[in-house]
């Protein structure tokens, strides 16, 4: 029986892909008008995003979970969750990059292997094949998520460190190790499916 697309599991996705944009202008007006729209704006505008972040990954943690416990699965979720996911994770990246928070080759490094292993993803499931994500995998996401997290509360913007001082180096250590786990799961999951590759 054909699920409808209007449910739970899918408003949530839809909500993710909303939120983004507004956490985007939040931080751009901060960037370039701060001062301008009323003072201390910066902390507010950080504070506002990171929440609103925080809020967003909770949503894609949810939608999976309720669509697979009560049988909500539907062609527009498979779709458009991991377009959301994408959307939230990458444009924050970006964002965090331009702006002097995260390490730009850090964030060239995550974006380039999601989007190797998609690609891998995509010719197997031409092939009828699925391979799942293994431990380092999921490691990647849960770092990733964390790191992110905690740039939006406790960053050089607000604090105005440099970029190399010890402090902000401490909070960039979650990303260091969602990065690392990002590079080996990607090599494990390429040497697992290369046989099915070519």
């Amino acid at each position: 029986m054909k699920q409808k697309t209007i449910n739970l599991p899918n408003i949530l996705t839809t909500i993710r892909i909303l939120l983004v944009p507004i956490i985007i202008v939040l931080l751009l007006v901060d960037h370039y008008m701060n001062g301008l729209v009323f003072t201390n704006f910066s902390k507010f505008a950080w504070f506002i995003s990171g929440a609103i972040f925080i809020i967003a990954s909770l949503t894609d943690f949810l939608d999976g979970w309720i669509a697979r416990k009560y049988n909500l699965v539907t062609d527009f979720g498979k779709f458009f969750d991991p377009i959301a996911d994408k959307l939230l994770v990458n444009a924050t990246l970006i964002l965090f990059s331009s702006l002097g928070v995260l390490p730009i080759w850090m964030t060239v490094v995550l974006i380039l292997r999601d989007t190797f292993i998609d690609f891998i993803r995509m010719i197997l499931s031409s092939k009828g094949i699925t391979l799942a994500a293994g431990m380092g995998g999921k490691l990647k996401t849960t770092f990733q998520m964390i790191g992110l997290s905690l740039l939006f509360f406790i960053n050089l913007k607000i604090f105005g460190w440099s970029e190399w001082d010890w402090q902000n180096q401490l909070v960039l250590i979650p990303m260091y190790i969602a990065t690392f786990f990002s590079i080996y799961s990607g090599v494990i999951y390429f040497l697992k499916a290369r046989s099915n590759l070519f």
